[in-house]
């Protein structure tokens, strides 16, 4: 899944763990061109862009792969050296056990523990020092990270029968259709993903020279690597995301193009944990922060770029999607 803006919650997450750890937030929130006030609102999205520079400042600042979150720091290049480390493993199961021989042995802050049976295997993340991340951010994004870089290794989607987290479900869950696409368990033991046991023997199907390339690539493109498996409302964005400077098409014809009826379509999205409404107002909201962070267009010509006929619309809209209005929004966020 693309991801393309980022709820402020992962943003305030971060900026809390540097603050903690002696940093000057503004100085930082300056160079990744975001605006303070952005921070206020719940509501508010952030440009991968904008997130990248600031994931990549506090790496920096820190020294630290894990952004302060841990007890002790792991050294940037510390997640390319297991990995070189490991690559030439020819199976799944074989590359897992050398990568948590290695990151058990070398980094230590979490002990990553994989017990299998016939049909199920658990991967277990288990901290061994205290996490000061009242937001939950190191483990959901650390296992979202593993699962897509055990998809790409073996070139096909690793299909997740369930999530297990430590921590309580919170308000914004839903945003966490971005790292899993499995049935979420909050309030476990510990933190887990299941899957079946039958992928442990998939042959690996990379190398040094495309683990390089994969390596290039910011840490948050890294969350973005594909899964290998399109869920039904990744189907329908791909179907629809041109349409956004006009009128969306309504579910029947949308239903009919998947081969469903209209109630079944709805019935998987809510499966899914969306709707077609979220859906096309997802794709007009992140259209609309990245026109509006460009600077280069009014607000009446977003309005219309995004398909809304009334300038007013438009505003009561992207209020409800990101706390702020659009004016309020340009004038909170450097032109980029």
């Amino acid at each position: 899944m693309e991801i393309t803006t980022v709820p402020v919650h992962y943003l305030n997450a971060i900026l809390a763990s540097a603050r903690r750890n002696g940093c000057d937030t503004q100085v930082l929130l300056e160079a990744a061109g975001i605006a303070t006030e952005l921070l206020d609102s719940h509501k508010s999205r952030i440009p991968v862009k904008n997130f990248t520079l600031l994931t990549t400042a506090v790496r920096d600042e820190l020294q630290d792969e894990h952004l302060g979150f841990m007890g002790s720091p792991s050294r940037p290049g510390t997640f390319a050296m297991m990995n070189y480390a490991c690559i030439h493993c020819p199976t799944l199961g074989q590359y897992l056990s050398r990568s948590m021989q290695f990151y058990n042995a070398v980094v230590g802050n979490y002990e990553i523990r994989l017990t299998a049976d016939e049909d199920i295997s658990c991967l277990k993340f288990l901290p061994q020092s205290e996490l000061t991340d009242p937001s939950h951010f190191t483990p959901q994004t650390s296992m979202g990270l593993v699962h897509r870089i055990l998809c790409w290794l073996i070139g096909q989607n690793l299909n997740l029968h369930s999530v297990s987290l430590t921590h309580a479900r919170p308000g914004y869950a839903h945003d966490y259709n971005m790292l899993f696409r499995a049935p979420i368990q909050f309030g476990q033991e510990f933190n887990a993903l299941y899957f079946s046991s039958s992928y442990l023997g998939a042959p690996n199907i990379q190398d040094e020279s495309t683990l390089e390339k994969l390596l290039e690539l910011p840490s948050l493109q890294l969350m973005s690597l594909p899964d290998y498996q399109s869920s039904l409302a990744d189907k329908i964005r791909a179907m629809i995301k041109r349409d956004v400077e006009a009128q969306f098409p309504e579910l029947e014809p949308v239903a009919e193009k998947l081969g469903l009826s209209s109630a079944t379509l709805r019935r998987r999205l809510r499966s899914e944990g969306t709707s077609y409404q979220i859906i096309k107002d997802d794709i007009r909201r992140d259209a609309a922060i990245y026109h509006l962070g460009r600077g280069v267009m009014s607000v009446e010509q977003v309005a219309a770029k995004i398909g809304f006929l009334e300038v007013t619309s438009f505003y009561r809209a992207f209020k409800r999607w990101t706390g702020v209005t659009p004016r309020d929004y340009i004038k909170k966020t450097p032109a980029g």
